[in-house]
């Protein structure tokens, strides 16, 4: 088994970890642990250009390919319901799609 089986590259490799936590912190709009992970990146390449650029290689690399960006950001029209189907262990996939079924409750709005 090669040294770096994911990626090949012995940086790229360590940052897998903070890929995975970057992921989640976007999807609990956690800007504090967004920052966290690209100064991990930035740590591992010593250049904070250099790091973040690695991460969003890293994280690309991480998309299925045959999805679109629709599809993939579906979770956005409704991040609230998709936190809550996600906390109850509904799969992304299934709680993007079920989220997005409903539209967010607004403040000033009748139910």
């Amino acid at each position: 088994m090669p040294a770096y089986p994911y990626t090949g590259d012995r940086y790229l490799e360590t940052l897998i970890p903070s890929a995975e936590k970057l992921v989640a912190a976007v999807r609990r709009d956690d800007p504090m642990h967004v920052a966290a992970m690209l100064a991990d990146a930035e740590q591992a390449y010593g250049d904070p250009l250099a790091g973040a650029r690695a991460l969003v290689v890293l994280l690309a690399a991480m998309v299925p390919d045959d999805r679109a960006a629709d599809d993939l950001l579906r979770w956005r029209s409704n991040p609230h319901e998709y936190r809550r189907l996600r906390a109850l262990g509904v799969g992304a996939a299934e709680a993007a799609e079920l989220a997005s079924a409903v539209r967010p409750i607004t403040k000033g709005t009748a139910a």
